[in-house]
């Protein structure tokens, strides 16, 4: 190990990391030209300009680390309405539910799109992608954004969130029976916006790895009031063979039918996780 590496491990805790964080500032500054920040929020998070990004749990910034700052805030925004904005996206005032919300990369657009009077529910899983999520929402100011650390479920208990050695996007959600595996409180849609006074919502975007399935059948009281749905299925992960319990799009697809939905989707597009976006229109 070097000597930098040794310092580095050797600040990295409980009355290093200031000093830790100024000096990494001070070369994340020389190295991008630009208005930059590096600090310890219970996670290590960069600021570039006004924007926040959380980072992880240990520090691991390095030259090449800077490269990928730049026009990140950007890239969420543009991302989230490729991904999930393409039909009737949402207005200043409305609701929107973010299921799977990650790390807040789709969140911060919905934020944005309904500004100070609209709502958005983050939902998200995973502790540390959950933890990720607080810290973002909390250091951009996105007051008009509440997380909740969830799985969202046919019915509410516990569940084991089984993470995948390969992947992260390959983690599976099953009914907890003492398996190995994290478990999270589990709670249906229903249950939701019947908690957060949620009367109608305007979009709903489901990505959450195979357990759409599950969510679905969950929100049978409110499904009636969503306007606008995108839920990503998986099935490209099954055809790999990541698993049989990611193919989903057939389930549902009649489910939105079923439920009074116009289905689109876009079969031509390059991506193959983009070609199982199935959005339900009213």
């Amino acid at each position: 190990m070097s000597l930098k590496r040794r310092i580095v491990r050797w600040l990295d805790r409980p009355g290093g990391r200031r000093l830790l964080g100024m000096l990494a500032t001070r070369f994340a500054r020389k190295q991008t030209g630009a208005d930059a920040e590096i600090l310890y929020q219970g996670l290590w998070v960069h600021r570039l300009g006004p924007y926040y990004y959380p980072d992880g749990r240990q520090f691991n910034y390095t030259s090449a680390t800077f490269r990928h700052w730049k026009d990140l805030a950007k890239l969420y925004i543009t991302d989230a309405e490729d991904f999930w904005l393409r039909h009737n996206p949402p207005q200043k005032g409305d609701v929107v539910i973010d299921v799977g919300a990650g790390r807040g990369e789709s969140t911060l657009a919905f934020s944005q799109a309904v500004g100070d009077t609209g709502r958005v529910i983050a939902i998200e899983a995973h502790p540390l992608s959950f933890q990720f999520l607080e810290v973002f929402c909390s250091l951009n100011r996105l007051v008009n954004t509440m997380p909740l650390q969830l799985a969202v479920m046919d019915k509410s208990g516990m569940v084991s969130l089984v993470e995948s050695e390969s992947w992260w996007g390959a983690n599976t959600i099953g009914q907890s029976n003492g398996s190995q595996g994290i478990q999270v409180r589990a709670a249906t849609l229903d249950e939701i916006c019947e908690a957060e006074g949620i009367k109608q919502i305007d979009f709903l975007k489901m990505n959450i790895e195979g357990a759409e399935r599950y969510a679905l059948l969950g929100m049978e009281s409110v499904i009636h009031r969503v306007q606008t749905i995108c839920v990503a299925c998986h099935d490209f992960l099954a055809d790999s063979g990541h698993g049989e319990q990611f193919r989903t799009r057939d389930f549902v697809e009649q489910f939105l039918t079923e439920h009074g939905f116009n289905l689109a989707s876009r079969p031509d597009d390059h991506r193959n996780y983009v070609r199982d976006h199935v959005f339900g229109l009213r």
